[in-house]
C-alpha cells in the first residue's frame, strides 16, 4: 500500500556538544531511517516514540565525533533487543566511502565483540562517494560533495512511496554547488554552525552560517529550509538572520515533524 506521506522528525538539532536535555543534529525518516546518530540517537528515538528495533537504514552524513557517538549504543541496543525480532535483518549503513567502514569497525571494538561474541552483529556496509547515487525498493537517494575537514555527502531522499523529495547537507562550509543539486526540492535541512554570522573569508573550519543556508535556499528554489546544527543559545538570532534572505525558514524543536507529501510540504509541526 502506498503511503501518501513523509514524515522528518527531529532528534537533535544542537552543535558538536549538547547542552542537558538536547542532542547533536540527527533525525529520523518515517520511523526507519535515521540520518546520523548523535550522542543518543537510540534513547531520543524512545523518548519520541520511535522504537529503534524498526530501523532499516543509518545514514552518515560524515563521520566526525559529534554524528557518530550514538553508533555503538545503537548497535548495542539492537544486538540486546534482538530477541523481540529474531527475524530482524542486519542494519544497513549507507555513508561516506573514506571513513564509514572505519568507524563501524571502531565501534564494535569499542563494545569488544571478540570478547563477547554475543554482539557482534555486522551491519550491511554501503560506502557512497560524492555524485554517487543508491536505490532501493522504498526510496532513492542521490549525493554530492560537500566542504568539510573529513569527507561529507550532501544527500537528496526521494521517498518512491509517497513521492516526496527532500534534501540534507550535513556539515559543510558554503559550497554553491549545493543549490544546484537540491534544486526544486520542498524542504531542505541545512546546517549553521556558525548561528547568525557567517564565517570569516578563508575559515577552514568547514561550517555555515545561517545567513549562507538561506542563500542555498533562495538560489535552490526550495520551499522550506530547517536550520540545524547550531547551539541553543544562537538558534533564534540564526533563524532572524536567514529569515531576512529566506523568510520561510524554521530552527526545528527536539521531536518536531515536518510532514512532506509529493507535491511539497504539508506541515511542521
Amino acid at each position: 500500500m502506498t503511503n501518501s506521506q513523509t514524515k522528518v522528525t527531529f532528534l537533535g538539532t544542537a552543535s558538536a556538544v549538547p547542552t542537558a536535555g538536547h542532542d547533536t543534529a540527527s533525525f529520523i525518516i518515517n520511523g526507519k531511517y535515521l540520518v546520523d546518530t548523535g550522542w543518543n540517537a537510540a534513547i531520543r528515538m524512545l523518548e519520541h516514540g520511535f522504537n529503534p528495533m524498526n530501523l532499516e537504514y543509518l545514514f552518515f552524513t560524515h563521520c566526525h565525533h559529534d554524528h557518530y557517538l550514538g553508533l555503538p549504543h545503537l548497535l548495542f541496543y539492537l544486538r540486546m533487543r534482538q530477541r523481540d525480532r529474531p527475524d530482524r535483518p542486519p542494519l544497513k549503513v549507507v555513508g561516506p566511502a573514506e571513513d564509514t567502514e572505519k568507524v563501524i569497525s571502531l565501534a564494535h571494538r569499542f563494545l569488544q565483540t571478540d570478547r563477547f561474541p554475543q554482539l557482534e552483529r555486522a551491519p550491511d556496509i554501503i560506502p557512497l562517494t560524492p555524485g554517487e547515487s543508491y536505490e532501493e525498493e522504498a526510496f532513492h537517494i542521490d549525493t554530492s560533495g560537500t566542504i568539510h575537514p573529513v569527507q561529507g555527502l550532501c544527500y537528496k531522499f526521494t521517498d518512491k512511496r509517497s513521492g516526496a523529495v527532500f534534501a540534507f547537507t550535513g556539515d559543510t562550509a558554503y559550497h554553491a554547488p549545493i543549490a544546484e543539486h537540491v534544486k526544486g526540492v520542498p524542504f531542505l535541512i541545512h546546517e549553521a554552525s556558525f548561528g547568525p554570522d557567517n564565517p570569516a573569508p578563508g575559515s577552514s573550519s568547514g561550517h555555515s552560517g545561517a545567513p549562507q543556508a538561506a542563500t542555498i535556499a533562495q538560489a535552490a528554489g526550495v520551499d522550506l529550509l530547517a536550520l540545524i546544527h547550531c547551539s541553543e543559545q544562537q538558534s533564534q538570532a540564526a533563524l532572524v538572520a536567514a529569515r531576512r534572505i529566506f523568510p520561510n525558514t524554521i530552527f526545528p524543536a527536539d521531536g518536531q515533524t515536518v510532514t512532506l507529501m509529493a507535491d511539497g510540504v504539508v506541515s511542521a509541526q
